[in-house]
């Protein structure tokens, strides 16, 4: 004679006896039609997993809609780089040296980029592992849509109070 499925669980030891006793009792109710059935709390447990399906749902459209607004801004940005980049000069002479994250990196520019750059007329980016010399006036429009693309302009150094040489300034484009 077959073994039931529940003396076979029992036997596993992957369920215990109350629990064997308890879904016998739960099936003989239903046979029987006695089964509670309680319409307001049933009611309300819907309600509340509608209300939690919906919020899931409204979250996920909200983080849909940031990743669709990122990639926007991205290709907007790519596109303005692309358009408005500066074309550096093939045979440049003078090495222009700049900070970015800690580490100092330099572009082989002439003396006209070295002056506009120093002015801040210019500005450098750094968008797909690539240094971009582009307008001051697009590195402000792209700062709005990504902020961490375009360097920040170099500040101009405060001398000391005590500072004897602070009357004599020193020429941006000034080479050592």
């Amino acid at each position: 004679m077959a073994i039931s499925l529940q003396d076979q669980l029992l036997k596993a030891g992957l369920a215990n006896k109350q629990q064997a006793k308890k879904a016998k009792q739960q099936k003989k109710k239903e046979k029987k039609g006695q089964a509670p059935v309680d319409d307001g709390e049933q009611q309300a447990a819907l309600e509340a997993a509608r209300k939690a399906k919906l919020e899931k749902d409204r979250e996920l459209n909200r983080l849909r809609e940031a990743e669709q607004a990122q990639k926007a801004a991205v290709a907007e940005v790519r596109q303005l780089l692309k358009q408005h980049a500066i074309r550096l000069p093939e045979r440049a002479e003078t090495r222009y040296n700049f900070v970015h994250e800690k580490t100092i990196k330099s572009l082989w520019i002439d003396p006209s980029l070295l002056n506009q750059l120093a002015r801040g007329q210019l500005l450098i980016a750094f968008f797909d592992d690539r240094y971009l010399v582009i307008p001051a006036e697009i590195g402000d429009r792209i700062d709005l849509r990504l902020p961490n693309v375009v360097l920040p302009r170099p500040e101009p150094e405060q001398p000391a109070e005590d500072d004897p040489y602070a009357d004599y300034r020193i020429p941006d484009d000034l080479m050592w």
